[in-house]
């Protein structure tokens, strides 16, 4: 329980850090007037649609969490000491809205500087400067990745605390956990409609950029002069930054609820209220090494990017090692702390688990790069073979 302080210095560091990243993308070379004018259209596009869908968004949403409240309320039974139906009504469709306003920020704020980045990108690689290239590209995205995190981890742990936090109990079930469920449905809600209207609207344009453009009009791809390039540009960041970021909000808010609701039924076996935040301290670790990471990838003009990304993600990846010990050996300890197997203290076992997932997450990275970097075999060969096999349009 020591180690709850954690999670808001996490996420307070977090959205601070976010500001930074923000602050020092926007103040790059935005390159020439033309570059400019492209991405300013682009931007364009991308707020006038954003703008449109959480207007429509935020209508649905409030329906949505008044039927929820009256739903709760009808079904509700009432336990001795516990909510009436009233309370758990309007607690649900608070943490609803809530959550899906913490979605949709995180989105919002993370596709803003998606855009703005991209042109401070492309002016700087066309200076022939490939680090400042990347540290652009990778700030621009960290900030959406930060926020969705830190929001998510402040959200979650703010209504927590406001609907009882373990001092609030039924019998001596906390009831905060089941309380803020309607957070993560928020999230949601946000994410199912945010990424489904991006993606038709990215797909939509990016067809129509094809046909009318390469096939009727012999515009090649990807040139500004097609309208429908644009469009599908503004639907790449819509769908891609803002969509793609309420999804993982909404991931990441239902993963810290549902492990911190497996964590009251331990609880109530060992009386550790340790193992309700456990899920939050361990993310929060996470977030700090993140944000540590984030500054170790730089690297030479002649060095190759892949290089400077796996660096952080070493750095994130040992640092997490670090946090999970240190929570592991806080906040896992039950009954004497004494295993079942090899005599070993119970967090041991905890701590070989996360181990077990990082190590996995480690694997997936170097696979999927095996199979999709330039300098790996299997797309030398497809390579090679593009080269002298048929054509393919």
């Amino acid at each position: 329980m020591d180690l709850v302080w954690v999670v808001p210095l996490s996420g307070v560091l977090a959205v601070i850090v976010a500001a930074f990243l923000a602050w020092d993308v926007m103040r790059r070379d935005t390159g020439s007037q033309a570059m400019r004018d492209v991405s300013d259209a682009i931007y364009e596009g991308a707020m006038a649609f954003l703008n449109r869908q959480y207007r429509t968004i935020a209508v649905l949403s409030v329906v949505a969490a008044v039927v929820i409240a009256v739903l709760l309320a009808a079904l509700h039974r009432q336990t001795p000491g516990g909510p009436g139906a009233a309370e758990v009504a309007w607690r649900a469709a608070v943490a609803f809205i809530f959550g899906a306003l913490c979605s949709g920020l995180a989105g919002f704020i993370g596709m803003i500087i998606a855009v703005k980045a991209n042109v401070r990108t492309a002016a700087a690689a066309g200076r022939g400067s490939l680090g400042d290239a990347l540290t652009i590209a990778l700030r621009g995205g960290a900030v959406s990745g930060l926020l969705v995190v830190a929001l998510s981890l402040l959200g979650v742990y703010a209504l927590f605390e406001l609907y009882g936090g373990i001092t609030r109990v039924v019998g001596e079930t906390p009831i905060a956990p089941s309380l803020i469920v309607g957070y993560g449905f928020g999230a949601s809600f946000v994410a199912l409609f945010a990424q489904l209207g991006g993606g038709i609207y990215t797909k939509a344009a990016d067809v129509g950029a094809d046909l009318v453009g390469k096939v009727e009009a012999g515009i090649p791809e990807d040139d500004p002069r097609n309208p429908a390039v644009i469009a599908d540009l503004v639907g790449d960041n819509v769908g891609d930054c803002a969509g793609r970021g309420a999804d993982l909000f909404e991931s990441t808010a239902a993963e810290n609820i549902g492990a911190m609701i497996l964590g009251v039924a331990v609880y109530l076996a060992t009386k550790n209220p340790a193992w309700i935040f456990f899920p939050l301290v361990v993310r929060a670790f996470g977030l700090l090494a993140t944000i540590v990471a984030i500054f170790f990838v730089r690297g030479k003009e002649d060095e190759d990017p892949m290089n400077m990304l796996n660096r952080g993600y070493w750095v994130t990846t040992l640092l997490s090692v670090i946090g999970l010990g240190i929570t592991t050996a806080v906040m896992m300890q039950t009954n004497g702390g004494v295993g079942l197997a090899f005599g070993l203290p119970t967090w041991v076992y905890f701590f070989a688990a996360g181990i077990v997932g990082l190590a996995t997450s480690v694997a997936f990275v170097y696979i999927t790069q095996f199979y999709t970097a330039g300098s790996y075999r299997p797309v030398r060969e497809i390579a090679e073979a593009s080269k002298t096999g048929p054509a393919t349009n």
